[in-house]
């Protein structure tokens, strides 16, 4: 949830308006953008499964997310 903001010069006159829709939107923009997208990604399960165990990345769980 975003609220309105308002940019004041160094005077203390107002200079803008930030709309809280405008703000929504720039934010999951930029959230996006960011982002990687593996919805396009295909993988290829028979090269995995030929490659040997210990050349496959290993994945590493730190013990704060157990």
């Amino acid at each position: 949830m975003f609220f309105e903001v308002k940019i004041f010069d160094a005077d203390g006159e107002l200079k803008r308006v930030l709309s809280p829709k405008r703000l929504s939107k720039k934010y999951w923009k930029e959230k996006d953008e960011g982002k990687p997208d593996y919805i396009d990604q295909e993988v290829n399960t028979e090269d995995m499964s030929r490659q040997k165990a210990w050349d496959r990345p290993k994945i590493q769980m730190d013990e704060t997310s157990v």
